[in-house]
């Protein structure tokens, strides 16, 4: 199934020409994407965030109470963000969010389809690959590896010193290792060592 087909977005900005030029371009580039919120400011963006749980959120950086930035920051990980602004100097701090694209206003048709063409490959699933084919394969390439060298074994034992004698100590009894310098201290059920 293409998650694209059905795919849903939310548009935040303070401008409302702006937010009906952007719905219309996206309704031409992507016409089966359904926008279904529009915001006037950063609260507004995050509480239609929380409602509609759109897949895509193209968000404004400077509006009015909560910035597009601080708003994304509510909606890192749970939907694609793009930011659609003015002001170049906030990528950074854009994708720093989690944006997957940053549009500058006034943006071309053009610029616009990279970015619907980037978001389409972000919401279409990975195709599964058969795994039988691909079972073989490992398999033969595990024997190949195999048949390299000797079959390497885990450490079992560490030589640490206990005063002025030396030990043996099983790793399975180790509790953790601790580093100073060029010194490794380790301890064990038994104590500690060097």
């Amino acid at each position: 199934m293409n998650t694209t087909s059905g795919a849903t977005a939310l548009i935040a900005d303070d401008e409302p020409l702006l937010r009906q030029r952007l719905a219309a371009h996206l309704s031409k580039a992507w016409p089966e994407l359904r926008v279904v919120a529009q915001a006037r400011n950063g609260r507004e963006a995050v509480l239609q965030f929380e409602t509609h749980a759109p897949q895509v959120v193209f968000l404004d950086v400077h509006m009015p109470g909560l910035s597009g930035i601080d708003a994304a920051r509510s909606m890192v990980g749970r939907t694609q963000i793009v930011f659609v602004t003015a002001y170049e100097r906030y990528a950074v701090q854009a994708f720093e969010q989690g944006a997957i694209d940053y549009l500058v206003k006034p943006f071309d048709d053009a610029r616009l389809a990279q970015t619907v063409a980037r978001l389409q490959e972000r919401l279409t699933p990975p195709v599964p690959a058969d795994a039988a084919p691909i079972d073989a394969l490992l398999e033969r390439l595990s024997a190949v590896l195999r048949g390299r060298g000797p079959e390497r074994r885990h450490l079992q034992w560490i030589k640490a010193s206990v005063g002025s004698t030396v030990r043996l100590i099983p790793v399975e009894q180790v509790h953790f290792m601790r580093s100073d310098e060029k010194y490794t201290m380790v301890v064990w059920d038994g104590g500690e060592a060097l």
